[in-house]
């Protein structure tokens, strides 16, 4: 093990999970446009590919139980809900999935696809009328937030959803080596500052905490932070960019 390896695996001591957390119980939340910045690169990639492996045999009961309830509608709802459903599956933990599916089969029902549809074009249009910065990247998270947050958030909460999610895609943008190694940074000595109450209204669950940190602890040794990487950002600084969410 060479040096930077070493002070990499220190960084990631930081990241051990801590013990007697006073947990709620309570369901989990649809956090998935909720974070504080979004990473897309390799490891991001592979640590969902492999939650997605690991939870395997439980979403495909959870989907086919789902489309046999949708089963009861006509074969073109069916086919629209199900396909929705097939999305809103790769953006969701199976925890998440299991408190969301009452709510999607309810709205499977009730909505009617040309309402789905005139959410989206409000949502599209809103992110139209503001400047987000022209990349691939922030094309598909506002492709991806459009299709989702017309499910996710009821009419009253909308445009509020859309308010966060700019500051989210506007602060996302820049996907190069070193700011993505920076947020990390801070994510890290953000988590080391909070208490443990903190802790549990950020994560609602342990499922959640637990695969932040384990996300974390890849993206520490993938950057190689050091102990002085974390420990150089002031609380200060971690305030000032959690506070641009508003």
């Amino acid at each position: 093990m060479n040096d930077g390896e070493s002070d990499s695996l220190a960084a990631s001591d930081l990241l051990t999970p801590r013990d007697n957390l006073p947990w709620r119980s309570e369901a989990p939340t649809l956090k998935g446009w909720a974070r504080p910045f979004i990473v897309d690169n390799q490891v991001t990639r592979a640590h969902r590919k492999s939650i997605i492996e690991q939870e395997r045999t439980e979403r495909t009961i959870l989907r086919d139980t789902v489309d046999s309830e949708l089963a009861r509608l006509s074969s073109t709802k069916r086919r629209f809900w199900i396909a929705e459903y097939k999305f809103l599956e790769k953006q969701l933990t199976f925890r998440q999935l299991v408190a969301y599916a009452p709510s999607f089969l309810s709205l499977s029902r009730l909505m009617p696809e040309k309402l789905v549809y005139c959410r989206r074009m409000v949502v599209r249009k809103y992110l139209e009328q503001n400047t987000l910065p022209k990349s691939a990247f922030v094309a598909k998270l506002c492709r991806q937030f459009v299709r989702t947050s017309a499910l996710f958030y009821p009419a009253e909460k909308l445009i509020e959803a859309v308010e966060k999610f700019l500051c989210l895609a506007a602060r996302s943008a820049d996907q190069s080596k070193a700011v993505n190694r920076h947020r990390v940074a801070m994510e890290v000595r953000a988590l080391h500052l909070m208490s443990d109450r903190e802790i549990c209204d950020q994560f609602r669950c342990e499922e959640e905490y637990l695969n932040e940190l384990e996300l974390l602890t890849r993206y520490a040794r993938h950057y190689r932070l050091t102990i002085d990487d974390i420990f150089r950002i002031s609380a200060a600084e971690i305030r000032r960019f959690w506070n641009i969410e508003g």
